[in-house]
Protein backbone atom coordinates (compact mmCIF):
# COMPACT_ATOMS: atom_id res chain seq x y z
CA UNK A 1 0.00 0.00 0.00
CA UNK A 2 1.52 3.45 -1.07
CA UNK A 3 1.45 5.84 1.69
CA UNK A 4 1.20 9.72 0.39
CA UNK A 5 3.26 12.29 1.75
CA UNK A 6 0.79 14.82 0.44
CA UNK A 7 -2.42 14.72 1.51
CA UNK A 8 -6.01 16.32 0.12
CA UNK A 9 -6.01 18.79 3.30
CA UNK A 10 -2.64 20.51 2.58
CA UNK A 11 -3.93 21.98 -1.05
CA UNK A 12 -4.63 25.26 -1.60
CA UNK A 13 -7.09 25.69 -4.74
CA UNK A 14 -5.55 27.34 -7.60
CA UNK A 15 -8.84 27.38 -9.84
CA UNK A 16 -12.16 26.35 -8.89
CA UNK A 17 -14.33 23.71 -10.54
CA UNK A 18 -16.72 26.58 -11.44
CA UNK A 19 -13.48 28.87 -13.03
CA UNK A 20 -12.36 25.91 -15.47
CA UNK A 21 -16.23 24.89 -16.13
CA UNK A 22 -16.25 28.85 -17.12
CA UNK A 23 -12.70 28.61 -18.99
CA UNK A 24 -13.98 25.20 -20.90
CA UNK A 25 -16.69 26.92 -22.34
CA UNK A 26 -14.78 30.34 -23.70
CA UNK A 27 -11.99 27.32 -25.29
CA UNK A 28 -14.72 26.19 -27.02
CA UNK A 29 -16.12 29.22 -28.78
CA UNK A 30 -12.76 29.76 -29.87
CA UNK A 31 -12.23 25.96 -31.15
CA UNK A 32 -15.36 26.35 -32.65
CA UNK A 33 -15.01 29.91 -34.60
CA UNK A 34 -11.68 28.46 -35.81
CA UNK A 35 -12.42 25.16 -37.22
CA UNK A 36 -14.41 24.87 -40.68
CA UNK A 37 -17.98 24.14 -39.50
CA UNK A 38 -19.11 21.99 -42.18
CA UNK A 39 -15.96 19.89 -41.87
CA UNK A 40 -15.17 16.87 -39.12
CA UNK A 41 -12.76 17.31 -36.41
CA UNK A 42 -10.68 14.55 -34.94
CA UNK A 43 -9.93 15.01 -31.02
CA UNK A 44 -6.77 13.32 -29.84
CA UNK A 45 -6.80 12.93 -25.76
CA UNK A 46 -3.57 12.34 -24.27
CA UNK A 47 -4.70 9.90 -21.32
CA UNK A 48 -4.94 10.01 -17.88
CA UNK A 49 -4.02 13.62 -17.66
CA UNK A 50 -6.76 14.79 -20.12
CA UNK A 51 -9.46 12.83 -19.74
CA UNK A 52 -10.94 14.83 -17.94
CA UNK A 53 -10.65 17.83 -19.58
CA UNK A 54 -11.29 16.52 -23.33
CA UNK A 55 -14.33 15.47 -22.21
CA UNK A 56 -16.16 18.09 -21.26
CA UNK A 57 -14.89 20.51 -23.96
CA UNK A 58 -16.08 18.07 -26.71
CA UNK A 59 -19.49 18.84 -24.87
CA UNK A 60 -18.96 22.15 -26.57
CA UNK A 61 -17.45 21.46 -29.41
CA UNK A 62 -20.34 22.13 -32.04
CA UNK A 63 -18.73 19.95 -35.22
CA UNK A 64 -19.09 16.15 -36.06
CA UNK A 65 -16.35 14.97 -33.69
CA UNK A 66 -14.11 11.87 -33.89
CA UNK A 67 -12.58 11.17 -30.31
CA UNK A 68 -9.38 9.19 -30.11
CA UNK A 69 -7.35 8.25 -27.01
CA UNK A 70 -3.09 7.93 -26.71
CA UNK A 71 -1.41 7.07 -23.90
CA UNK A 72 2.08 8.98 -23.24
CA UNK A 73 4.22 8.62 -20.26
CA UNK A 74 7.03 11.31 -19.12
CA UNK A 75 6.92 11.93 -15.47
CA UNK A 76 6.15 8.34 -14.27
CA UNK A 77 5.75 8.50 -10.47
CA UNK A 78 7.74 12.08 -9.98
CA UNK A 79 6.90 15.37 -9.71
CA UNK A 80 9.18 16.73 -12.93
CA UNK A 81 9.72 15.39 -16.42
CA UNK A 82 12.30 12.20 -16.86
CA UNK A 83 13.13 13.83 -20.19
CA UNK A 84 11.88 11.48 -22.33
CA UNK A 85 8.34 10.12 -23.63
CA UNK A 86 7.44 6.65 -23.71
CA UNK A 87 4.89 5.82 -26.42
CA UNK A 88 2.45 3.51 -23.90
CA UNK A 89 -0.46 3.39 -26.61
CA UNK A 90 -0.55 5.60 -29.85
CA UNK A 91 -3.06 3.97 -31.94
CA UNK A 92 -4.30 6.46 -34.43
CA UNK A 93 -6.84 6.18 -37.21
CA UNK A 94 -5.31 8.22 -40.65
CA UNK A 95 -5.16 11.63 -39.99
CA UNK A 96 -4.60 12.74 -43.55
CA UNK A 97 -6.49 15.35 -44.22
CA UNK A 98 -8.04 15.78 -41.30
CA UNK A 99 -8.73 18.55 -38.49
CA UNK A 100 -6.78 17.86 -35.36
CA UNK A 101 -6.80 18.69 -32.12
CA UNK A 102 -4.76 17.65 -29.89
CA UNK A 103 -5.75 17.83 -25.88
CA UNK A 104 -3.24 17.85 -23.15
CA UNK A 105 -3.88 18.77 -19.48
CA UNK A 106 -0.37 20.84 -18.98
CA UNK A 107 2.10 21.83 -20.62
CA UNK A 108 5.21 22.28 -19.38
CA UNK A 109 8.65 21.48 -20.88
CA UNK A 110 7.12 21.18 -23.70
CA UNK A 111 8.80 17.63 -24.60
CA UNK A 112 5.51 15.50 -24.54
CA UNK A 113 3.58 17.90 -26.70
CA UNK A 114 6.79 18.58 -29.05
CA UNK A 115 7.11 14.83 -29.16
CA UNK A 116 3.29 13.88 -30.29
CA UNK A 117 2.84 17.46 -33.10
CA UNK A 118 5.99 15.72 -34.18
CA UNK A 119 5.02 12.08 -34.76
CA UNK A 120 1.47 13.61 -36.04
CA UNK A 121 3.34 15.99 -38.61
CA UNK A 122 5.50 13.10 -39.61
CA UNK A 123 3.50 10.60 -39.92
CA UNK A 124 0.33 12.29 -41.73
CA UNK A 125 -0.69 15.27 -43.49
CA UNK A 126 -3.28 16.53 -41.35
CA UNK A 127 -5.37 19.83 -42.61
CA UNK A 128 -5.21 21.53 -39.40
CA UNK A 129 -3.30 20.63 -36.44
CA UNK A 130 -4.02 22.66 -33.33
CA UNK A 131 -3.44 22.16 -29.43
CA UNK A 132 -5.38 22.93 -26.58
CA UNK A 133 -3.96 22.71 -22.82
CA UNK A 134 -5.84 23.35 -19.74
CA UNK A 135 -2.79 24.84 -18.13
CA UNK A 136 0.09 26.23 -19.30
CA UNK A 137 3.41 26.51 -17.80
CA UNK A 138 5.35 28.81 -20.09
CA UNK A 139 8.21 29.28 -17.01
CA UNK A 140 9.00 25.68 -17.62
CA UNK A 141 9.13 25.45 -21.37
CA UNK A 142 12.38 23.84 -22.78
CA UNK A 143 11.18 23.42 -26.32
CA UNK A 144 9.30 25.62 -27.96
CA UNK A 145 5.82 24.80 -28.34
CA UNK A 146 2.90 27.04 -29.92
CA UNK A 147 -0.11 26.40 -27.28
CA UNK A 148 -3.00 27.38 -29.67
CA UNK A 149 -5.30 27.28 -26.93
CA UNK A 150 -5.40 27.30 -22.97
CA UNK A 151 -7.06 27.40 -19.90
CA UNK A 152 -4.85 29.17 -17.46
CA UNK A 153 -1.25 29.72 -17.29
CA UNK A 154 0.73 29.10 -14.34
CA UNK A 155 3.61 29.54 -12.53
CA UNK A 156 6.19 27.15 -11.49
CA UNK A 157 3.71 25.04 -8.91
CA UNK A 158 3.53 20.89 -9.17
CA UNK A 159 -0.66 20.58 -9.40
CA UNK A 160 -3.41 18.05 -8.77
CA UNK A 161 -6.48 17.44 -9.56
CA UNK A 162 -9.21 17.64 -12.54
CA UNK A 163 -7.05 14.76 -14.28
CA UNK A 164 -4.04 16.12 -12.82
CA UNK A 165 -1.87 13.66 -10.57
CA UNK A 166 0.38 13.10 -7.82
CA UNK A 167 1.45 9.07 -7.90
CA UNK A 168 -1.93 8.37 -9.27
CA UNK A 169 -3.98 9.99 -6.76
CA UNK A 170 -5.93 13.25 -6.50
CA UNK A 171 -7.10 13.01 -10.35
CA UNK A 172 -10.86 12.85 -9.32
CA UNK A 173 -10.93 16.56 -7.18
CA UNK A 174 -13.04 18.82 -9.19
CA UNK A 175 -10.48 21.67 -8.94
CA UNK A 176 -6.92 22.11 -9.35
CA UNK A 177 -4.70 22.80 -6.44
CA UNK A 178 -1.09 22.74 -5.44
CA UNK A 179 0.63 21.37 -2.10
CA UNK A 180 2.70 24.47 -0.52
CA UNK A 181 6.57 24.43 -0.06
Amino acid sequence: MIVLDRKKEDLVELFSEEAIQKRIAEIAKQINADYPSDEPMCVICVLKGAVLFACDLIKHIDKETHFEFIKLESYGNSQSSSGEVKSVSMALPNLNSKNVLVVEDIVDTGLTAKFLLDYIQMHFQPKMLKLVALLNKKCARVHDIKVDYYGFEIDNKFVVGYGLDYMGYYRNLPYIGYFPQ
